[in-house]
């Protein structure tokens, strides 16, 4: 038997399991929640996982109209994916499940190889890497130490090669400059922008850093623009679908508690908190959700490492949240007032909306705010002023916990001009102060917010949490 015979059947062997148990990485466009959902529902019940990123992905699945920049962004994330691979679209609900099942008779079939000898990316043997075939992870975690692209995944990790991310920008290349740093040092500044495409990721959020070392320096907040017409918010009161405001509550928290969990390497409660919200979304009886809510409640609130992950995070104190028009859950959280009390204030808020208590006007994010602006503005903007000093892993949790939804900011009076904010954090990179353009646009630079150590919080690392 030749080189090339074997290579091909081992090829085979490693993509059979691929195909029966996938892992997926989801690509979710902004306005197109309910197709995400839908999405997540079906890899579930398909018996597929969420991929971390994109080396470990088999199927890119995309959810929603991309726009040309999301577009640029899940091609870069294809050209991170080894073989067998295989890439779809879903834009209506129903439809999630048949495309998922259409995709998956690909990643055994003679196309692969194909594909294979015609790739000249990272992957590719003209990219200088030759017989990768189905390896999976191996050292190559989205693109050999990249600074962020367009958002790959650090792999949940500490700073995980170098703690930016995980994917390279087209043609793997940073900007980068030179600037003090706060002990005087001359370090080299990075010009990195976190999203659109991340596991645990708003969807179409992008968060322009500019870094040194793993610290964020300054950072400038914006949503793509839905490609489609841009209907209500999923979440929001008058969002189309039939599920009561209290359950629906109870399934947003469910929603963001997910994405925070699997960006902490809780997986099992991740997906227990999908469960949960599916059931919900399905229609069942909150009373009998409520039932299996608790006991995976106190799990994740005895959960040591994710109170270690969480602590000391993004401290937005009541004062600051008014400024910046912050309403909802994270204005409601108790002391001191971090990451940590915002996940659990979700469940609290969960646990009351499940047992029958009144929903929250506007919401479940909260409230517009006086000047009309929608309840994720102020948490964009808290997000990017809160983010400097922080580290690049941490700086996801931050976000992961205030959970912008980018559907409330994908309207066109919201939407920014391409590339503005970028533009702005790649200004003066040590300049202080924030503002927001008049698009709508929100960036911070360097500033004393206590955000320079990933401390630990005043939570304690028992159970109990918040009652």
């Amino acid at each position: 038997m030749g080189l090339s015979t074997a290579l091909r059947n081992l090829s085979e062997r490693l993509a059979a399991p691929a195909a029966r148990s996938p892992r997926v990485l989801l690509v979710a466009c902004p306005g197109a929640t309910a197709v995400r959902l839908a999405a997540e529902a079906a890899v579930a019940g398909l018996g597929g996982r969420p991929a971390g990123s994109p080396a470990e992905a088999d199927v890119l699945l995309v959810a929603g109209e991309p726009s040309e920049e999301m577009r640029a962004a899940v091609d870069t994330v294809w050209g991170q994916m080894p073989e067998p691979r295989v890439r779809g679209e879903v834009s209506r609900p129903r439809d999630a499940g048949a495309v998922l099942r259409g995709l998956l008779p690909a990643l055994t079939g003679p196309g692969q190889e194909a594909e294979a000898a015609r790739r000249d990316d990272e992957w590719g043997r003209s990219g200088g890497e030759e017989g990768h075939g189905g390896h999976r992870g191996g050292g190559h975690e989205g693109g050999h130490e990249g600074h962020g692209g367009h958002g790959g995944g650090d792999g949940g990790g500490h700073g995980d090669h170098g703690g930016h991310g995980g994917m390279r920008m087209p043609g793997g290349l940073m900007m980068a400059d030179r600037a003090e740093d706060r002990d005087g040092l001359k370090l080299d500044v990075l010009h990195v922008p976190l999203g659109p495409v991340l596991p645990g990721w708003p969807a179409g959020l992008v968060v322009d850093t500019v870094l040194q070392g793993d610290v964020v320096q300054r950072a400038g907040g914006r949503a793509l623009p839905s490609a489609g017409p841009v209907g209500p918010p999923f979440w929001q009161a008058d969002g189309d679908h039939p599920v009561p405001p209290g359950a629906r509550t109870a399934a947003c928290h469910l929603d963001s508690l997910g994405r925070l969990l699997t960006l902490a390497e809780r997986e099992d409660a991740a997906a227990g908190a999908r469960r949960l919200r599916d059931r919900l979304l399905a229609g069942e009886p909150a009373e009998a959700v409520r039932t299996d809510f608790g006991p995976w409640r106190r799990r994740v609130e005895r959960s040591r490492m994710l109170r270690w992950a969480t602590d000391g995070i993004g401290v937005l104190t009541p004062a600051d949240a008014v400024r910046l028009g912050v309403s909802g859950p994270a204005v409601r959280a108790r002391p001191p007032h971090d990451a940590t009390a915002r996940w659990l204030r979700w469940l609290v808020e969960t646990d009351e909306a499940l047992a029958g208590g009144q929903a929250p006007g506007g919401g479940p994010r909260g409230h517009r705010a006086p000047d009309g602006s929608p309840p994720s503005r102020g948490l964009l903007d808290a997000a990017v002023e809160l983010m400097p000093g922080l580290e690049l892993f941490a700086a996801r949790l931050l976000v992961a916990s205030l959970d912008p939804d980018p559907d409330e900011l994908a309207g066109p009076e919201h939407r920014p001009e391409h590339g503005e904010a970028e533009d702005e954090a790649r200004g003066e990179e040590t300049g202080e102060g924030s503002h927001r353009d008049h698009h709508g646009n929100s960036e911070h630079g360097n500033s004393e917010h206590g955000n320079s150590e990933h401390g630990h919080g005043e939570h304690g690392s028992g159970g109990g949490g918040e009652r």
